[in-house]
């Protein structure tokens, strides 16, 4: 149970290794500390940003057919972002291509109170993915407005929840500044430089370090967690509140710690503080107990190399980083290592900016919409049949490609829920379930007793009703196996109809009673 705890802890402590060097204590005439913090002050500004993907294949492992296809097609992917705009906190927007083997996808990316419009060529329409408090129509009006507060003071808390890390994370060994000139968007710059590089050996003693400064830091945990009472205890209130209504009992516990700021912060510094002194206390025995593969990440095969650019109102304006895993051999599926870098500058900081729209009058494609989440196969159906993103979802990933198994129970009397029976040798399968999983859609007419099924993919229309043995495809009558039938509420229909008639392909394995429709 420790080693499984200690492989999570380190994947997020790679993950999380860019906080670390934010942390570093002043080196040269430089306050690393500062310098994050000042980058996180900034309101508005005006920038661009390249991040590069590059994998590696093991030569000791022969990748499968498939396998190969998709490294050939990845090995070396690179998101470049030509413009940046940041308007405030909450207003945003950037453009920029995403770039393969194959081509390259132009797209346009804009936030606007948490809310994000995608407009990506080759999508008909823009994409909108609602975060914000307002797409969530179904919470109270209060609660609504408490969610859209919390986005915004979250935003705007980061600044200083911030200088808890950055007092409380050690140097990594090797760490240096200088005084250099550098060119920012043609502008030439006096900048502070700061070179760092951490590997994967000293990820230990890091977290170890912070660990121990932490416990020290009395003041600076119980401030940490009062940001945080601020930030979440309004919305916590709401929320106990609204279940109050249906019972009376159910937020006595809880009540005196929303009411009291100083309780609640004693109460969750002192178990904080107790779990920490037990993690130290277990840290180096915990440490021996890892497994050789957890083990083989603490290498100098794992590193973070970086520049930062600081300028005197230590703002960072410019950055180069590059970080490098090394898989453990033959761990990696074929994969030996993988390599991101990224180049990253700043300018206009601090100046109005106004962010660029996206023209929304002509609809939106809803990633959460009312109908609920956005298929794969929807969303390729929305898309230009020529365009580059066509062709890396629907030829490159194959993202419409499906593969579905269902056990058949002997009959209907014995098949319970959505399991499909045999009918005298005839297949019957859920109409909903089969469909849905196709990426299509099914309408149910209580009236005529239709059921249409509409596949925005091919364009395919079917139509069954309930015991009838006919029903149209595209228009064109067909003879059924077997009639539609209603089984407790639930649609039935011959398996070859309603997946041949979607593009699906239907084979049986006779061993496992098995019926698999599958879709290229």
């Amino acid at each position: 149970m420790r080693t499984k705890r200690w492989n999570t802890m380190l994947s997020l402590v790679l993950v999380g290794i860019l906080i670390l060097l934010a942390g570093c204590q002043p080196v040269g005439n430089v306050d690393v500390g500062k310098a994050m913090a000042g980058s996180l002050a900034v309101k508005s500004s005006e920038g661009k940003q390249t991040v590069t993907l590059e994998l590696t294949p093991d030569p000791a492992v022969t990748m499968s057919p498939e396998g190969k296809r998709m490294f050939d097609l990845f090995s070396k992917v690179k998101i470049d972002i030509t413009e940046m705009k940041t308007q405030d906190q909450l207003h945003a927007s950037m453009k920029g291509a995403f770039e393969y083997q194959k081509g390259r996808v132009p797209f346009e990316l804009v936030m606007s109170d948490m809310n994000y419009t995608l407009k990506i060529e080759g999508a008909k329409k823009p994409i909108m993915i609602r975060n914000s408090a307002t797409a969530a129509t179904e919470l109270p009006k209060e609660l609504q407005e408490q969610l859209q507060q919390l986005s915004k003071k979250a935003v705007e808390a980061v600044p200083s929840l911030t200088p808890f890390f950055t007092r409380n994370f050690p140097n990594p060994s090797k760490i240096t500044a200088a005084e250099v000139s550098e060119t920012v968007n043609g502008e030439a710059l006096t900048l502070q430089k700061v070179h760092a590089e951490i590997y994967g050996n000293e990820l230990l003693g890091l977290v170890k370090g912070f660990l121990t400064n932490v416990l020290a830091d009395d003041q600076g945990l119980k401030d940490f967690i009062g940001v945080l009472y601020d930030l979440y205890v309004p919305i916590l209130k709401e929320v106990t509140q609204e279940v109050g209504k249906n019972n009376a009992d159910s937020n006595d516990t809880l009540t005196p710690y929303l009411n009291n700021k100083a309780l609640a912060v004693e109460f969750v510094h002192t178990f904080v503080k107790t779990q920490l002194e037990q993690a130290l206390k277990d840290f180096d025995a915990s440490v021996d107990k890892m497994d050789p593969e957890a083990k083989a990440w603490l290498s100098d095969n794992q590193s973070l190399k970086m520049d930062l650019y600081v300028d005197k109102d230590y703002v960072t304006r410019k950055s180069n980083a590059e970080i490098g895993f090394t898989l453990p051999q033959g761990k990696g599926g074929g994969l030996k290592s993988v390599k991101i870098t990224s180049v990253y500058e700043v300018w206009n900081v601090n100046k109005p900016i106004q962010a660029a729209t996206i023209d929304t009058a002509g609809g939106v494609i809803e990633m959460n919409g009312a109908d609920g989440s956005l298929t794969a196969g929807k969303f390729v159906a929305s898309l230009d049949p020529n365009s580059q993103l066509y062709k890396l979802l629907k030829d490159d990933l194959g993202v419409t490609k499906k593969n579905i198994s269902m056990i058949v129970g002997e009959d209907k009397e014995l098949s319970f829920g959505t399991l499909p029976y045999n009918d005298n040798g005839t297949i019957m399968v859920p109409a909903r379930f089969v469909v849905e999983e196709l990426d299509a859609d099914v309408k149910w007419d209580a009236a005529t007793k239709q059921v249409k099924v509409t596949d925005p993919l091919s364009g395919a229309v079917l139509v069954l009703t309930i015991g009838s043995d006919e029903a149209t495809v595209n228009g064109k009558t067909v003879k059924l196996e077997k009639p539609a039938v209603l089984v407790e509420g639930v649609t039935f229909v011959p398996v070859r109809v309603v997946s041949e008639g979607l593009g699906a392909k239907v084979g049986w394995e006779q061993a496992m009673q098995t019926v698999k429709i599958t879709r290229d």
